[in-house]
């Protein structure tokens, strides 16, 4: 069975491009335009990863992750993907639990290849 991903991020760009990546690896991408609705797409769906831009509007990553935070047992891992530099953004981001954080502008292959070290690691730790 696929691996379900959620990307939430306000560029449909950018969503376009992850999707297009992502399912040619044999991934299904759900999409969210911010982080809200994203929020409300992970409680009710069943993913095994969420892609995460930290600065959109109607809801935040950081507001996300925090909210993620007050579930019991969530362990979806989070790739936060941001335009965001700053070692003290991404010192925030993996505080409040997320997995991975890269920065913006990225090579989609590399985005490819950390989600499946994400889900190789998942599984070796099993």
């Amino acid at each position: 069975m696929a691996k379900k991903i959620l990307a939430i991020d306000d560029s449909p760009t950018l969503r376009k491009l992850l999707r297009y990546y992502l399912s040619k690896k044999g991934y299904h991408v759900s999409e969210a335009n911010n982080g809200r609705t994203g929020l409300e797409y992970i409680t009710q769906g069943d993913f095994d990863l969420v892609i995460l831009d930290m600065n959109m509007p109607v809801m935040n990553g950081g507001e996300v992750l925090k909210e993620l935070k007050k579930m019991d047992e969530f362990a979806i891992p989070i790739l936060i993907l941001s335009a965001d530099k700053e070692e003290k953004s991404q010192a925030e981001g993996i505080a409040l639990g997320a997995s991975y954080y890269l920065t913006k502008p990225f090579k989609p292959n590399e985005v490819v290849a950390r989600i499946e070290d994400i889900f190789k690691e998942r599984e070796t730790s099993k």
